[in-house]
């Protein structure tokens, strides 16, 4: 009975014992309490060993879909993270230098045409004033009148002035003079245009004629050299109006184009001789002529669209 007692004690001693130590936790398991706090950013947990994974979130669609473990670091910063930087931005591009300015004329463009314009507002190109003769000559407001007074017989008016030196018409394959003349109401002008001119008795002149005739003459020596451009007025074969004319020369390399009133005239083209000058000018027989808008230009010209 005495070592049936003490059998019946050890048992119940080492059952004891047995259910302690299922009770007490193993020292090799990592126990975990968690603590959760919010910030604005994101949710932040913190944990008795840094390096465990916080729990995935209850509403995840997939509870077994694994997500990467979210950052420990708080933000501190009201930026977002996708906004640029410094380090990110691009480089702005220096500015290009710019030349200073030295006073110098730009360089003329590619178009750039010399010409030339009678200027009959302030006569900056020394045309004939006052009384000449029996004519007399004014200038002003665009206009360059000429008014018979009590002419010699035969005697008629002229004027001529140099172009400038760059604007040589023998050398120039193309160029282009144009000039308005007007006369007394329900009269055709009796005067014209003077090209080519050297002197008094060498020259060229288109000239027209109170009957509606025209003239294309070329002088040497006062007389007239060929048989295109002679002393003898015919009709253009294109009308020629009372109070205002148009007439227009322009060179196309060895071709002389004669129009009035934009309309090329009779046996235009004629064949282009050297000018016996250089000089530009008017010249008029009537009563009263005035010439206007007097241009000369060189190089090719749209003159008809203008």
């Amino acid at each position: 009975m005495r070592y049936l007692a003490v059998f019946v004690l050890l048992s119940g001693l080492l059952g004891s014992v047995a259910s302690y130590a299922q009770t007490q936790p193993d020292s090799t398991q990592t126990v975990e309490e968690t603590e959760s706090t919010s910030s604005e950013w994101q949710q932040v947990s913190l944990s008795r060993h840094a390096t465990h994974a916080a729990p995935a979130p209850t509403n995840a669609p997939n509870p077994t879909r694994s997500t990467p473990a979210p950052t420990t670091t708080v933000a501190t910063s009201t930026v977002p993270a996708s906004a640029p930087t410094a380090s990110t931005l691009p480089a702005r591009p220096a500015p290009i230098p710019t030349a200073p300015a030295t006073g110098r004329v730009p360089a003329r463009p590619q178009s750039y045409r010399p010409a030339f314009s009678g200027d009959f507002a302030t006569n900056r190109s020394g045309w004939r004033g006052g009384r000449k003769g029996g004519y007399q000559y004014q200038i002003g407001f665009g206009r360059y009148n000429i008014r018979r007074l009590s002419p010699t017989s035969g005697e008629v008016a002229y004027s001529v002035v140099s172009l400038p030196t760059e604007m040589n018409l023998n050398l120039a394959p193309y160029f282009t003079i144009r000039i308005d003349v007007v006369a007394d109401s329900g009269r055709v002008p009796s005067g014209g245009l003077l090209f080519g001119v050297r002197d008094s008795l060498n020259l060229c002149a288109f000239r027209l004629r109170s009957d509606g005739t025209m003239a294309l003459t070329r002088l040497i020596d006062g007389q007239a050299t060929d048989s295109v451009m002679t002393d003898d007025f015919f009709r253009p074969g294109v009308p020629v109006e009372p109070n205002r004319n148009q007439l227009v020369i322009r060179r196309v390399e060895k071709a002389l184009h004669v129009y009035i009133n934009q309309r090329e005239v009779r046996g235009s083209p004629f064949v282009f001789d050297p000018l016996p000058g250089n000089r530009i000018g008017v010249t008029s027989s009537g009563d009263w002529t005035s010439f206007q808008k007097l241009l000369v230009t060189l190089g090719p010209d749209d003159w008809i669209d203008r």
